[in-house]
């Protein structure tokens, strides 16, 4: 009795599994679309933010190359240079503040007309006892075209403002901007001016 009881639990069992197969037979095709469309979709959802992704890059990248090919073509007779009265004021209004900026950090971008010009503000600074330190960002870490203050916090410090004015009394054109000091770089200042590319 046990024996038998066993075949028919077996072979109910059996037959289950072959009904199954049949089912899944008949139905392959329909798990095989299912299959597709889901890997379709996962592709799309993964690809449509990355090509969007990519055409900026593209986009970043056309613009660098082109102020990359804009500052190798410019020629030393087009190179910023403060004239005889903006320097006069940039000195009279850096020896006044000379007891606040003590420390001024100057950024140039890395190519030769925007060192020439950030070399003529080093040069002022030095002359009135200011401590001036030079740094160098590649073109692409530089943002700014033309004179801005770069400024760590939300709001610029009474520092920088000072250095605006100064700027901006010298008849310069000159503006805030967002700066993130570097890694590593101990100066203690919360403000830097930037001098980016010439602007066209």
């Amino acid at each position: 009795m046990p024996e038998r009881r066993s075949r028919q639990v077996f072979a109910h069992l059996y037959l289950r599994a072959l009904r199954s197969l049949r089912l899944m037979r008949r139905a392959w095709t329909t798990l095989a679309a299912v299959a597709v469309l889901c890997v379709v979709a996962t592709a799309a959802a993964i690809w449509f933010p990355l090509s969007h992704r990519i055409d900026a890059l593209k986009s970043e990248n056309a613009v660098l190359r082109q102020r990359i090919d804009a500052f190798a073509s410019t020629p030393p007779s087009q190179w910023r240079r403060l004239n005889d009265r903006a320097r006069g004021l940039v000195l009279a209004g850096l020896e006044t503040a000379a007891e606040d900026l003590k420390v001024l950090v100057i950024y140039a971008s890395a190519d030769s007309e925007a060192r020439q010009y950030a070399a003529q503000f080093v040069d002022a600074a030095r002359l009135v006892g200011v401590d001036a330190r030079a740094r160098e960002d590649a073109p692409s870490a530089s943002a700014e075209v033309g004179l801005a203050i770069g400024i760590a916090g939300p709001a610029p410090s009474e520092q920088a403002e000072r250095l605006k004015d100064i700027l901006s009394s010298a008849g310069l054109d000159v503006r805030y901007a967002p700066w993130t000091k570097r890694p590593g770089d101990d100066v203690p200042v919360d403000f830097a001016l930037l001098v980016g590319p010439k602007p066209w």
